[in-house]
């Protein structure tokens, strides 16, 4: 399935490889004067603009930033995609480093809905998110402990990896 995705993606990215931007804000000269965490698609470089493209082709971004992470240019983008938020960092050659889609906490695998109900005292009010990094993928849970707002980010055996308080 993951092979037939890349191969999918590569034959789109071969195909608008060579093609320019010709989203109206590349026209107006308006668009140079945004602010300096906003950035427009048409100031993307090609190979990361169309992932983008491709990524949340029928959606909205909502976000789209420029970061440099270890030296090496990222793109932020969030959005809402067929009715589902979602994040990616998007490397200058198109590469996706990460992708993260909002998901229902009932659909999460047995033992992370089971740490984290374990973890909160309850599932009631939680929001969940499916994350896949380098190839590995994880699981995002927001909520509230002791009336304070915790992000865990665990595996899929339902181990806590990261608890952002």
């Amino acid at each position: 399935m993951q092979s037939r995705i890349f191969i999918c993606v590569l034959a789109v990215i071969a195909a608008a490889g060579i093609s320019g931007c010709a989203c109206p804000a590349c026209w107006s000269k308006a668009s140079a004067k945004q602010a300096a965490d906003k950035l427009s698609l048409c100031e993307v470089p090609a190979p990361a603009r169309t992932m983008i493209e491709i990524l949340t082709s029928g959606g909205k971004i909502e976000k789209l930033e420029k970061e440099e992470e270890g030296g090496k240019v990222m793109y932020d983008i969030e959005g809402v995609v067929r009715g589902q938020y979602v994040e990616f960092d998007i490397a200058e050659d198109g590469t996706v480093m990460t992708a993260q889609q909002s998901m229902a906490f009932k659909n999460l695998p047995c033992p992370v809905k089971t740490a984290c109900i374990n973890y909160f005292g309850s599932k009631k009010g939680l929001k969940a998110s499916r994350e896949v990094e380098e190839g590995k993928i994880f699981y995002e849970v927001e909520g509230k402990k002791d009336n304070k707002p915790v992000a865990l980010k665990l595996d899929d055996t339902g181990k806590i990896v990261e608890e952002e308080k």
